[in-house]
């Protein structure tokens, strides 16, 4: 049985190396579904969503509002520290197939108590950057 949430948040990013206006500074509307791959229990619940709420939320906290930047990127690192600017230092760049893979690791890591006590065996996790355009990676719970 699968279990998802929703999630939205508001962020800028750029990408130094792209040939075309990804480039540039710019920013997204987020969207984000976690969805949860595990038994239901004895009521029928696989896992109550405040539970998985709690989970990705600091994530979110972290993401919202605030500019997403490589931690190779020292151009654009020292401009959001200069004016005081919140930003989310990534170990990678920010596209949206590592902002997946980001979250997906961040569930499994933070949230390993309480897959494991929910039987939790699959993660996937789909971020979409526009309308029209999204990641989406699955993982193996750890649990």
């Amino acid at each position: 049985m699968n279990v998802s949430k929703r999630f939205r948040w508001e962020a800028a990013h750029r990408l130094p190396w792209h040939e075309g206006d990804c480039r540039h500074l710019h920013g997204h509307s987020y969207t984000m579904f976690v969805q949860l791959e595990g038994p239901p229990d004895e009521r029928g619940m696989v896992m109550d969503f405040k539970e998985l709420k709690r989970v990705v939320k600091p994530l979110i906290d972290g993401w919202d509002h605030a500019t997403l930047v490589a931690e190779e990127d020292a151009d654009l690192l020292g401009a959001v520290s200069r004016l005081d600017s919140k930003h989310f230092v990534l170990p990678y760049d920010s596209t949206c197939e590592n902002l997946c893979r980001f979250a997906a690791d961040y569930v499994r890591s933070e949230g390993a108590d309480v897959l494991r006590r929910h039987g939790i065996t699959t993660i996937t996790v789909r971020v979409q950057e526009t309308t029209t355009s999204f990641a989406e990676t699955v993982v193996d719970s750890g649990t």
